[in-house]
């Protein structure tokens, strides 16, 4: 063995050559023992991908892979690989090399004492701007959630334990420039009346053992928020500077709102009127639908689902969301469904479709990075062909087997793959009795729960379904997984139930 040999062997890190599609063509001694696979299994038959966990493989197909092939590296990105033990913590830097080849080297996430004690240091030398900055995070995520008026007001309101405060009045201008007090907490809301006119500076004040904190907008005042500092035990002074920050923050959102009502309501009819579409009508097979609204705002995003004969035999289904939120996303969402019919067609197949979305998504900025899955269901064969963009896998729920996530023909989401590239697709074989679930994002992602954890979920709450029908099967998945009260995204699920041949 020559020396070059033995050091890419023995190297203390897992190192690996990529072909440009992730397919591992290489891969060192270290690499493979970590994932306790021989190198007959792995080199030539297996993608990065999978290689890690279901989160890592969900973050390198729809982040690191969009983002390696446009910058052409990425840098310790921290990532779990599949051991036979368990999951492997592992950082990876991996580099677009001059022959398109993907160098790729992966340190343990064990060994990083140094690091952790670099980051130790450098957290208490920022303990006291990250106060400020934590609590200016919470108002501004509250005050972006916020619709409306009484949403910015209620959303202030909420925030005034953490912004040194007991009690606080909110003040809003009325139609003719008054400032009329609003909503309270903390203290009595007395009668109702008016502050007396002044002249409001920029800047929050102390006045009468209260802080005042005007809210300015566009077009000049636009409230003031009025807060009865602690006097516990312990309690800081009021930071001034920072409830300035707060106040701006408050007066930008009170000029969103002005617009926000004309521009959902707009954004809502659209979305209605392309979701309520008549779905297709065959003894072979029934298409169910739901959709659930966003609950953390009224806001509209850029989910949909649809369902079209491509020809008597054949069944084109599509699930797909586009990135961002309101009027933009919506129109988007609907120019993206329409590209959709307007590709789809007997022959072209999904991976064609989605290799022509990428040409069209180019020409509408707003449909970039968006994810879809499309498939078509051949009604006499029962065959399902599809290819996924980015988007999360169709639950297959085999009449008399194990329901299972189906992780086959993906890449990445539209617009991002490189020139020249051929998106995968995949096929399922279904059997009289089967279904197929796709839905979207909002269905299983959770701030205060990993994905893998609401995908086993959902496969749970599908095995379940089974004894119910379609309709009933999709209202119980929407229920089950997204309570009443629970803050989620926009949902969309689409349920295929194939018979059979006529």
């Amino acid at each position: 063995m020559s020396d070059r040999a033995a050091s890419w062997d023995e190297a203390p890190s897992g190192l690996l050559v990529l072909a440009g599609d992730g397919t591992v063509l290489d891969a060192n001694t270290t690499l493979l023992q970590w994932v306790g696979r021989p190198a007959a299994d792995v080199l030539g038959r297996v993608r990065l991908s999978q290689l890690l966990s279901v989160g890592g493989r969900i973050y390198w197909e729809t982040h690191l892979s969009p983002l390696l092939h446009v910058e052409g590296r990425v840098d310790e990105v921290a990532l779990e690989l599949r051991g036979p033990d368990g999951r492997v913590p592992v950082l990876m830097t991996a580099v677009v090399a001059p022959d398109g080849l993907v160098r790729v080297a992966v340190s343990s996430a064990r060994d990083r004492s140094r690091y952790e004690r670099e980051l130790l240091a450098a957290r208490k030398d920022a303990d006291a701007a990250a106060q400020r900055t934590r609590v200016l995070q919470d108002v501004t995520a509250a005050l972006s959630a916020a619709v409306g008026r009484d949403g910015v007001a209620s959303a202030l309101l909420g925030t005034t334990p953490s912004l040194g405060a007991r009690a606080a009045t909110c003040w809003l201008t009325d139609a003719r420039g008054r400032l009329v007090a609003h909503s309270v907490t903390g203290e009595e809301t007395g009668t109702p009346g008016t502050l007396p006119p002044r002249s409001w500076p920029r800047t929050a004040l102390v006045d009468a053992g209260r802080v005042l904190v005007p809210l300015h907008g566009r077009s000049g005042l636009l409230g003031v928020l009025s807060l009865l500092p602690d006097d516990g035990a312990g309690a800081e002074p009021p930071d001034l500077a920072m409830l300035t920050a707060v106040g701006q923050q408050a007066g930008a959102a009170l000029d969103r709102a002005s617009l926000f009502d004309r521009s959902a309501a707009i954004a809502h009819q659209l979305q209605q009127a392309l979701l309520t579409a008549p779905l297709p009508q065959d003894e072979r097979v029934v298409v169910s639908t739901s959709y659930r609204p966003g609950v953390e705002s009224l806001e509209v995003g850029g989910d949909w689902h649809d369902a079209f004969h491509l020809d008597d035999d054949v069944l084109g289904v599509a699930v797909g969301d586009v990135v961002g939120r309101g009027l933009d996303a919506a129109i988007a969402m609907g120019q993206l469904r329409s590209a959709v019919r307007a590709v789809a067609g007997p022959g072209i197949g999904p991976a064609g479709v989605l290799g022509a979305l990428d040409r069209f998504v180019r020409r509408v900025p707003d449909s970039t990075s968006a994810t879809l899955l499309y498939g078509e269901l051949d009604l006499v064969t029962g065959r399902f062909r599809f290819a996924c963009a980015g988007h999360l896998p169709p639950l297959l729920l085999e009449r008399d087997g194990t329901p299972r996530l189906v992780w086959d023909g993906r890449s990445t989401p539209l617009g991002l793959t490189a020139p020249g590239s051929e998106r995968p697709e995949a096929a399922v074989d279904l059997v009289p009795g089967d279904r197929l679930l796709l839905y979207t994002d909002g269905l299983v992602e959770r701030r205060d729960r990993p994905l893998p954890t609401r995908l086993d979920e959902l496969v749970e709450v599908g095995a379940q379904t089974l004894v119910l029908g379609p309709e009933e099967a999709v209202q119980a998945v929407t229920d089950r997984l997204l309570p009443p009260g629970e803050g989620h995204d926009d949902v969309c699920l689409l349920l295929l139930a194939w018979h059979g041949p006529a």
